[in-house]
Parts: C-alpha cells; structure tokens; sequence
C-alpha cells in the first residue's frame, strides 16, 4: 500500500515520536509511506530517510489556503491508499483533499478527546481503555483499532550493576506540563530525605512553551523542600541513552499519561521502574507486576515505591528484567507493525 503519514507540529514529545515510529514500522511491512512534517520543527530535524520512507515538509500556517494546492498535487502524484492523521492541526488539514480526492483517513488517537477524530474513516487508539471511550461516544466499534505505542530498539539486556552511591533516581518530560506530576516527584524526595535515605534526584527536560508558571513552580519546591544539593535539573539530553546511563531507577510521576512511551525507553534498558497508574500505564501494568505502580497523584505512596526500590537491588533487579521482557513481547517496533499491518489492510478494504 501507499501511505501518507502526517505530523504537524514543532516540538518534540511522544506523539512526535510515534509519527516517527509509525512511518517505520509501515516501511517494515512493505508499504511505501509519505511522511509529511512541519519543515520548523523538531521531527524534521531529526528525520531519517530511508528506502521506502519519503519526507514531504510544509511550513504549516492554519490561515494559508494557497498550502492546499502543491499538497493536492503531492497527493495527486504519490496516490496514496490511506492517509493517517496524528493531529487535530493535520485533520484539519486534509480532511478536504481526502474528501477530493477520495482516499480513506485514519485518526491516530494519542489521547482520549473525540474531538476531530470523528472526522476520519477509521481510528487507532493507543490503548484499550480509550477505544472504550470512543465507542462509548457512538464511534463504531470495527472502526477503532487498538494499536499501541511502539519502541525500535531490540538490545540485549543489560547486565546488573550496583546503584551509584548514593542511588540516582530520575524523571524526564516537559517541565511546564502540568499532568507530568514532577511536584509528586519533588515531594515523595522530600519524604525520602525525611527518613534519611540517600538518594540523588535528577530531572531532564524543560519547559517548551512561553509559558514558565509550571517550572516556576517545580523550582519553588525543591527550595521549600530544602532539596537545592539533592536535586539536578538537567535540561533536555540530544542522547537519550546519556539521561539513561545516569539513573539508577526510573519515575513516571503523571497524573495523566495516555500511554507513556517514556516507560518502554527505561523497561528496554533494563531500568527498574516506579510510576503511576495513570491511563496507559495502568493498562501496561495490568497483568503483570513489571514495575512499583502508585495511584496516580499519591506522592506519599510513590515514596514508598522509591523506598522499596532503594532498598531492596535484588527485588528492583527482577523488577527490571520482568519490564525488558514485556517491552520485548509487546511494544517492540516489529511486533506492533504486525498489528499496524492488518489495520491499515482493514481500513482499505472497507473493515471487511
């Protein structure tokens, strides 16, 4: 099949990355894909050719009609079977050259808004739990297909090494992202150094808007919590593996969280992990016991959890290796393409 894939948007987070993800893992299945980007933005600067996967970049402006013409002919020219959508902006985007053109659209649902996504043929939503969202909304159920995020990196275990002294643990996300939870984080520390367990916290990431009142925030409590020598705010890493190297055990502190690609980086590497039981993770941690899960919100429980991974290396251990093998029976970038590849096969031929 030929395929366009399409993401607008400037920054660069999760949804980015499973634009990335998705392109690749159709490329995988023998489909020859049209990745379109935003030429300013992050995913562009980082995209990578390859054989079956070719860039399209706009410069996307919501008032710009004239942007639909080369499009229309782009289309016209590349004759793409399917078009898949990873936001409202590219919805609305193509919604009217699909419409013309007679080629059949698919919503990728990152989080649990109907909003736009009822505009498209066919829905692929990230988790479970979302798709019984939709349905309970009116979207038909043989339209929403459950395909979740996915990671491309096959490595081999890591061999266990003993904690730092003192044990780094370690949280990474956009600081001015309320629903991260980095003040639960910020607190279940405090509680740590209450009960004088060692620990050094590091949190990579900034703020990606104007809007700074988030982090403001964040800083005011590690100084009200006397936390200036525990913690590290580190700034974005350009390595991932660089962030991953310095911690010991891995936070997910959201009090939302749609999926949490973020969790299969640090499972993949082995990393003992403790996170909330937001939307996605709870359904990742449903039917197994591959990490220290806390309600979401509960910064006292979260302590806890860190204190148990803390003090127990053996338990964090098992732990660690339970999650790098449900990331390699599940979320590996293979795997999910199989699952992508009957989707997108259903959506041509009509859901038969």
């Amino acid at each position: 099949m030929r395929i366009v894939n399409v993401m607008i948007s400037k920054v660069q987070g999760g949804v980015e990355q499973a634009f990335d993800d998705y392109g690749r893992a159709l490329a995988l299945k023998g489909h020859d894909v049209l990745a379109v980007m935003d030429a300013r933005g992050k995913t562009a600067e980082k995209f990578k050719a390859s054989e079956r996967i070719e860039p399209y970049f706009i410069r996307f402006n919501r008032w710009n009609l004239f942007l639909l013409i080369p499009l229309y002919f782009e289309l016209k020219k590349f004759r793409p079977d399917l078009i898949i959508l990873h936001s409202k902006k590219a919805i609305d985007l193509f919604s009217l050259l699909a419409r013309l053109l007679k080629i059949k659209t698919v919503a990728v649902a990152h989080n649990p808004k109907l909003k736009k996504i009822d505009k498209c043929d066919a829905v692929f939503s990230i988790t479970q739990y979302q798709k019984d969202i939709f349905v309970q909304k009116g979207l038909k159920p043989d339209r929403v297909f459950v395909i979740p995020n996915m990671i491309d990196d096959a490595r081999p275990l890591a061999p266990a090494k003993p904690f730092a002294k003192p044990p780094v643990v370690g949280v990474i996300g956009r600081l001015d992202d309320p629903v991260k939870g980095f003040p639960d984080f910020i607190r279940a520390l405090g509680e740590l150094k209450k009960q004088n367990i060692p620990f050094k916290g590091v949190i990579g990431g900034a703020p990606t808007g104007k809007d700074r009142s988030e982090y403001d925030k964040i800083v005011a409590l590690i100084q009200e919590l006397n936390l200036q020598n525990d913690v590290d705010l580190l700034g974005w890493f350009s390595n991932q593996d660089d962030f991953y190297k310095l911690i010991d055990v891995f936070v997910l502190s959201s009090t939302h969280e749609s999926f949490g690609i973020v969790l299969l980086e640090a499972m993949v590497r082995a990393k003992p992990v403790v996170s909330s039981l937001a939307e996605g993770p709870r359904e990742i941690f449903a039917d197994n016991s591959a990490a220290y899960t806390f309600p979401a919100g509960d910064w006292q429980t979260l302590a806890k959890c860190l204190k148990a991974a803390l003090s127990d290396q053996s338990a964090a251990r098992q732990k660690a290796v339970e999650g790098y093998n449900l990331v390699r029976q599940r979320y590996l970038l293979a795997s999910v393409a199989e699952k992508l590849d009957k989707a997108v096969r259903a959506v041509k031929s009509g859901f038969s």
